[in-house]
């Protein structure tokens, strides 16, 4: 495909959710870019299909181009894979169907990646818990949201699909980008930014490109906090693995860490728990990161597509 250098794809991979799939939309419908048009790309992993209605209902109304594919293969790289492919931008800017950008999104992250001459960037995601003023909630928001201790600057590792910018002009995309070995667990954000920082892309984190995360009732408990944080754990790990004979050390080395943190975060958990306070869980998210450091081979990884 010839890639349009006046394009920016904003891409929404979609899975039976089509209450959360038009909010996504609606963040980004009025989304303007100076000197770019704009496409919105809907992947729908569904077998069924069903965001192809919620598609064109939005064909219909938005004066942004609604572009919808069918990716009838259940997986989520296999929803991203079938995305790029007719994604017509030189720049994709991924948004999940549970996340809200905040205008000016896309426009915050052309401006970091001209500032920076960045092939990726990256931006903060605060969660929105299911309810407010639970205490327990409140502890547990940062463990779904990611930011960054910095201000907008080069970074040196990429973090996550979820408001996050490609320039394919500047960069060299595997084949397929994301590996559908990874379709069930995740994780497959982290092995394509690893092969692209492997290239010496540069990569810019701004703070201007916010957005939301809204977590559902059924993932806002500690079984969910414990497998997300637990494969989040395993992933340093995995990618020493990856390497081989040249990768044992490192092996070694977030092995001996995690071991460390089992330590240290699993009495601060029991004290925690003694004293009957909702900060427990924050431990109890960063215990699972430690375990997953120890125990870090593929068989164990938890499966998150479609939950």
């Amino acid at each position: 495909m010839t890639l349009s250098n006046t394009t920016l794809s904003i891409v929404i991979p979609t899975y039976k959710r089509p209450d959360a799939l038009r909010r996504a939309i609606a963040s980004v419908r009025d989304e303007r870019v100076d000197g770019l048009d704009i496409e919105i790309v809907i992947a729908d992993n569904d077998p069924a299909g069903s965001a192809k209605e919620t598609a064109a209902e939005l064909t219909d109304t938005y004066e942004v181009p609604v572009i919808y594919t069918h990716v009838p293969e259940p997986g989520v790289s296999n929803a991203r894979n079938g995305a790029l492919e007719i994604a017509t931008g030189r720049y994709i800017l991924f948004l999940d169907d549970d996340m809200e950008a905040l205008a000016p999104w896309a426009q915050s992250m052309i401006d970091a990646a001209n500032r920076f001459d960045a092939a990726l960037v990256f931006g903060p995601v605060k969660a929105v818990m299911p309810e407010a003023g639970n205490p327990v909630y409140e502890y547990m928001q940062p463990l779904f949201s990611r930011k960054f201790s910095q201000e907008d600057g080069l970074i040196d590792r990429g973090i996550g699909s979820g408001n996050c910018l490609i320039d394919r002009e500047n960069l060299t995309l595997p084949c397929p980008p994301f590996n559908p070995e990874l379709n069930k667990t995740g994780g497959e954000d982290d092995h394509l930014f690893r092969q692209l920082e492997h290239q010496g892309v540069r990569i810019a984190w701004t703070n201007a490109a916010k957005t939301y995360e809204h977590v559902p009732a059924h993932r806002a408990n500690l079984s969910y906090v414990w497998r997300r944080n637990f494969a989040f754990g395993q992933a340093p790990t995995q990618e020493s693995a990856d390497l081989g004979w040249r990768g044992i050390p490192g092996i070694l080395k977030w092995m001996f860490v995690g071991l460390a943190q089992i330590v240290i975060y699993g009495t601060l958990l029991a004290l925690s728990k003694l004293r009957r306070k909702p900060d427990a869980v924050r431990y109890w998210g960063r215990l699972a990161q430690a375990f997953g450091k120890v125990i870090w081979t593929e068989r164990v990884s938890p499966k998150f597509y479609g939950i």
